[in-house]
């Protein structure tokens, strides 16, 4: 239930830490705006308070062609339904699969969506395509046919009639006169790359160190798959049919009211029905929807956290793109620095991944996909560099992953997570919640018995046994992975290292 008084005032003072938190509908106007929207506030007699930009909309209100709430971060919402979204997106727009996957009855999820929605799931997806096909029609130079099924329109006739009743006009009106002559202009000057290729924007609360982000992924690229610079990041991928390759980097302009918050996507991809599944991932991938001011009142009671977030406000949580992908990694990287570890991935992925076509990949070297579990059934490693220990795990989890591919979804938490992995041999629970933390982005994984930590947090040379770790990280949760990031960090403060400088760099992984 929003608070009023705290809305009132929040939308008064265009306080930025409450973009995305609530929605202002103006009776008057009948559009709605973010709370940080530059036009002059209206009356608050005239005023009506919505937690979310469906909401809104699906109440009859427009979105406000000034602060564009199409462009506004994410709402803070539990894992279990950002795990239902982007289920939803993953299952060919099926709320009936989408329930099965994770697990829970359509009217457990009905139930789910109205609590914390205040929608029903078909209207609160049938409000994101509207807020998805305006934002791409106002913002980038897609085709409308693209938009359309990028949007999650079944058919381009449904596109153009579902948006002329919601916003009483047409698509084409939508978009305007300017960017129609540019996206004219634009494939009539273009090849069939450019022409199959998107940028939108990705907005996210600050503070978000970009640049310690990317020296993270920076010193983990797998070079025949990703591409890191000091200012983007570029990697390949396969969804099912769909490939193509993904790009993100902060605008040129960050200083613009649509682009001072937010990162710049360019996905390049022969289907344009996957667009929500890469964003969703790609925001996963990179944590922008944390909010940064919440955890750190959660953390910055201890004094080696405290003095991470003085330092690194915006380092958050990194993800990964794929969930097989990462527990493949993490398993590689047990008991061995960051850099041999991404040695031997690279070598697998040269070995056993499939082939991208030179005039998909936006640079030489990115000439692979990451193998999939198919892939890499009944494989003998041989030439990797692994022993024969690893390579007896590695074939036990791509065989258990082959039979149960639902293992992450159908765990209720890490312990369950964790009691399931831990029967394969040389999966232990360092792994386990490693896995959870980066692979599944869960906020509260914690491996307790990581060097780092333990490391991080020894006092006078007296090291701390794990009950001692894990006792203090109580008072850290829901946020624990978060602390883990921190802890690392400090290590790299503490040696008087770059700012640029993380300790995922140095530290053997366990």
């Amino acid at each position: 239930m929003l608070d009023i008084d705290i809305c009132q005032h929040a939308r008064l003072s265009r306080d930025a830490r409450f973009d995305g938190k609530f929605y202002t509908a103006v009776l008057t106007t009948g559009i709605f705006c973010r709370p940080v929207c530059p036009a002059r506030p209206p009356n608050p007699e005239n005023v009506r308070y919505y937690k979310s930009a469906e909401l809104a909309q699906n109440s009859g209100f427009r979105p406000c062609k000034r602060c564009f709430p199409e462009l506004a971060p994410a709402p803070l919402l539990p894992e279990k339904i950002k795990r239902l979204v982007q289920s939803y997106y993953e299952n060919n727009n099926s709320i009936s699969q989408c329930a099965k996957q994770q697990q829970v009855s359509e009217r457990q999820l009905h139930r789910l969506f109205v609590q914390y929605y205040g929608l029903a799931p078909s209207e609160f997806f049938h409000q994101q395509r509207l807020l998805q096909a305006r934002k791409l029609l106002t913002t980038t130079n897609l085709s409308m046919t693209n938009i359309a099924y990028a949007a999650g329109f079944n058919s381009v006739r449904r596109f153009n009639e579902v948006i002329k009743k919601a916003y009483t006009a047409t698509p084409s009106e939508i978009r305007g006169k300017k960017l129609s002559q540019e996206n004219v202009e634009t494939q009539s000057s273009s090849t069939l790359n450019t022409k199959n290729r998107v940028t939108i924007l990705l907005p996210y609360r600050p503070p978000f160190d970009w640049p310690l982000m990317l020296n993270f992924f920076r010193f983990r690229q797998i070079s025949n798959i990703e591409n890191v610079t000091d200012t983007e990041y570029c990697r390949s991928f396969i969804l099912e049919n769909c490939h193509g390759w993904f790009k993100v980097s902060q605008p040129l302009d960050n200083q613009n009211y649509k682009t001072k918050h937010a990162l710049q996507l360019t996905v390049s991809m022969n289907d344009f029905s996957y667009l929500n599944q890469v964003i969703t991932r790609v925001r996963k991938m990179f944590d922008l929807d944390a909010d940064m001011l919440l955890i750190h009142q959660q953390l910055n009671a201890h004094p080696v956290l405290n003095t991470v977030i003085e330092q690194h406000p915006g380092l958050r949580l990194p993800g990964c793109w794929n969930i097989f992908e990462f527990s493949i990694r993490a398993i590689l990287g047990q008991q061995i620095s960051v850099k041999a570890a991404t040695t031997l991935a690279q070598r697998i992925a040269e070995k056993y991944g499939g082939d991208v076509e030179l005039t998909q990949s936006p640079y030489v070297d990115m000439s692979k996909h990451f193998p999939t579990p198919e892939q890499l059934r009944q494989v003998d490693y041989s030439d990797i560099g692994l022993t024969q220990s690893r390579i007896a795990t590695l074939q036990r989890w791509v065989d258990f992953y082959l039979l149960t591919p639902d293992v992450f979804s159908k765990s209720a938490s890490i312990e369950t997570l964790e009691k399931t992995l831990t029967q394969l041999k040389g999966i232990g629970p360092w792994t386990v919640n490693y896995i959870a933390m980066r692979g599944l982005s869960d906020p509260d994984a914690f491996p307790s018995a990581d060097l780092g930590i333990i490391k991080a947090l020894t006092v006078n040379d007296e090291r701390p046994n794990n009950k001692t770790i894990l006792t203090t990280a109580q008072q850290w949760r829901p946020w624990r992975a978060y602390a883990a990031v921190y802890l690392w960090q400090s290590l790299a403060i503490d040696s008087s290292s770059s700012t640029k400088n993380s300790i995922y760099k140095h530290k053997k992984e366990k």
